[in-house]
């Protein structure tokens, strides 16, 4: 690795002239030479960086994983992989550790459609622009519970160049809820955001109540969304109400569901329906409350979306369809 400050101390032929070119631009270059021996080969990587924090680790990614797998895989994949490198601090942090920048691009901007972040005719080093949306979705594969366990098997048939493997062979039947967590962790990040604590629950089963019937549901303080099991018709009554108490910070204050006096903690609710969620709404511990229009109803103990991690506690949620 060629990590350079300062370029003017390095003499014109110390370095190979799309690497010094690369590092004068303000980035990073590997170079990757293979030879085969069979089923075997031997690999050389040369990576030259600027000295930032950020690069030398983006490209030792490349570097790694041309050694280990022979390549890096298709672009969006292998500088997907690299921007996570980027940002690595703690193999035990799952959080989102982007730079601000790539923050702001991300939910300022229009979201980029699935199919053109995994398209395959993209090129390394097109835009910091079209890095973001590859990290994003590297990102959310990667800690997302629902799609976590493919996503090592999907990387390494990728960098082994294993024929007739792609994304959509592998998370086609899976694409559309992909699309709408994907569009919903662009929404939501924040520094600080877990993916892995916000998956969506796909696989809860919903029913719409009548009569004496209730829907009962446990719904923790230190979780995203959560599954209720009702599914609500348009212009019913609901009557529901709440057993136990969380707390919004580690060892703090223990609320009810009515939350604190900065509707930190309280009980809030969303309808999902067709892939779109609605206005997220208020409950609190008890209460009634009619809804709009039809869907599941999903909720969550109200908190910053950077701050679940630290949160503790469940309360028990019951809802039954007044006459």
């Amino acid at each position: 690795m060629y990590v350079v400050k300062n370029l003017s101390n390095w003499p014109a032929d110390s370095l190979n002239p799309q690497g010094r070119a690369s590092i004068a631009r303000g980035g990073g270059l590997t170079i990757t030479q293979r030879r085969s021996l069979g089923t075997r080969w031997e690999s050389k990587a040369v990576v030259y960086a600027v000295a930032d924090r950020g690069t030398p680790q983006h490209e030792a990614v490349h570097a790694y994983c041309a050694h280990a797998f022979g390549s890096t895989g298709p672009t969006w994949y292998s500088e997907g992989m690299a921007e996570i490198g980027q940002y690595w601090k703690d193999s035990d942090d799952k959080s989102v550790q982007c730079s601000p920048e790539v923050l702001r691009y991300l939910k300022s901007s229009k979201p980029k459609p699935l199919k053109d972040v995994v398209d395959r005719d993209q090129f390394t080093g097109d835009s910091w622009q079209n890095y973001a949306w590859r990290w994003s979705l590297c990102h959310l594969l990667g800690f997302n519970e629902n799609y976590t366990q493919r996503f090592k098997p999907l990387g390494i048939a990728l960098m082994t160049e294993q024929r007739n493997i792609s994304f959509w062979t592998v998370y086609g039947t899976m694409s559309q809820e992909i699309e709408f967590e994907y569009l919903l962790f662009l929404r939501n990040m924040e520094i600080g955001y877990r993916v892995d604590l916000c998956s969506w629950d796909w696989k809860t089963k919903f029913k719409r109540i009548n009569g004496r019937r209730t829907a009962v549901s446990k719904i923790k303080a230190n979780r995203g969304w959560q599954a209720s099991r009702l599914e609500v018709e348009a212009g019913e009554q609901y009557h529901f109400e709440t057993v136990g108490n969380w707390s919004v910070e580690d060892k703090g204050e223990e609320l009810t569901a009515d939350g604190g006096a900065d509707s930190r903690g309280k009980l809030m609710g969303v309808l999902f329906h067709d892939y779109s969620l609605s206005e997220p709404f208020e409950l609190g511990a008890s209460g009634t409350f009619t809804p709009a229009g039809e869907g599941k109803l999903y909720v969550r103990c109200q908190d910053d979306w950077s701050g679940i991690a630290d949160n503790r506690g469940a309360i028990t949620l019951k809802i039954k369809r007044l006459p």
